[in-house]
């Protein structure tokens, strides 16, 4: 029987993972998912996606084609969980920029990278949760323009690493440049603005919703905001439809689910639909949203095939006042 958590040690820090079910796997080819065990952790405040073989472990080359097709597919860095690997085995893996733990001793992640100022090129495809929390983030709450990582850490529920990681995704994909301020300081700079600069990140904007559940009941007093059509009620024409929609952080989800506090969880009908999302509300710091933000709704709902809803997203990016 699998377990369905598991602890590792990184840097000598107890570092707890989740088991990550099938469900949650959509993207993934049946190849990896039988050759690999996937499980959610959280390093640094980073949410990260490990993978641990099943059988022998793949070539440097191989490991590295099938980390960057997967956290293509999650939107999450990919760390391989090995069992062991040689001083050579481990430099090839670093210079593939593949990202592992071995045991206790040895670790080559996302935040270390960044924390020694080593970065191996390597070309994004989409936005990463975090560098797309920070685009929407400048585009509906505050600006970032002329701000560095240290000035947003207290705004933005990231760690130093994250953001960090996150600007240059922005940088990496055209929307931004990360411009000289003194020896050691970086700000962002933005060449578009407001809806110029929607329509040039839109082609690597992701739908933010990892997971759709629904239940018949949540025993929590904790309070979620809306999303889906029913968010898209409230900003726009559009009548509500009779379910309870919220939105939940995977983080939260997971305990939730782990405590037994949906009633009937299952994948098809229910009185409330979870969203479980990639990135927490888009939000000011210390605030508690009611709806989920504007940008991300649409995203959300890109794929909807009603054109009412097609109709409404469109006015509603329309009429956004832009904070950039």
């Amino acid at each position: 029987m699998q377990k369905l958590e598991i602890d590792i040690t990184i840097a000598g820090r107890n570092v707890s993972l989740q088991l990550r079910g099938k469900e949650r796997m959509k993207g993934v080819t049946i190849g990896d998912a039988l050759a690999y065990r996937f499980y959610d952790g959280e390093y640094q405040g980073m949410p990260l996606l490990f993978a641990e073989p099943k059988g022998p472990v793949a070539s440097p080359r191989n490991l590295a084609l099938t980390a960057d097709k997967i956290s293509v597919s999650m939107g999450l860095p990919v760390v391989y969980l090995l069992p062991s690997a040689p001083a050579y085995q481990r430099q090839r893996l670093i210079d593939r920029d593949v990202y592992f733990v071995v045991s206790a001793k040895y670790a080559h992640l996302p935040m270390l990278v960044a924390n020694e100022r080593i970065r191996h090129k390597k070309a994004a495809k989409v936005l990463s949760p975090v560098a797309q929390y920070l685009l929407l983030y400048h585009l509906q709450v505050e600006t970032l323009e002329g701000l560095s990582a240290n000035d947003v850490k207290d705004k933005l529920p990231y760690s130093y690493a994250s953001i960090t990681l996150g600007m240059t995704c922005l940088e990496d994909l055209g929307l931004c440049e990360k411009v000289a301020d003194g020896p050691k300081r970086k700000q962002l700079h933005f060449h578009r603005r407001g809806i110029e600069l929607w329509k040039q990140a839109k082609p690597v904007l992701a739908n933010p919703v990892e997971q759709k559940v629904y239940c018949d009941g949540l025993d929590t007093e904790d309070v979620f905001p809306v999303c889906g059509i029913n968010a898209l009620a409230h900003y726009t024409r559009l009548n509500p439809d009779p379910e309870r929609m919220v939105m939940m952080e995977a983080r939260r989800f997971r305990s939730l689910r782990a405590a037994k506090a949906m009633q009937n969880p299952n994948d098809y009908d229910g009185n409330i639909v979870i969203e479980v999302w990639k990135y927490p509300p888009v939000t000011g710091c210390g605030e508690t949203p009611l709806w989920v933000d504007k940008l991300s709704l649409a995203l959300s709902l890109q794929e909807d095939a009603d054109a009412r809803v097609e109709s409404e997203v469109e006015q509603l990016i329309n009429k956004m006042e832009w904070k950039d």
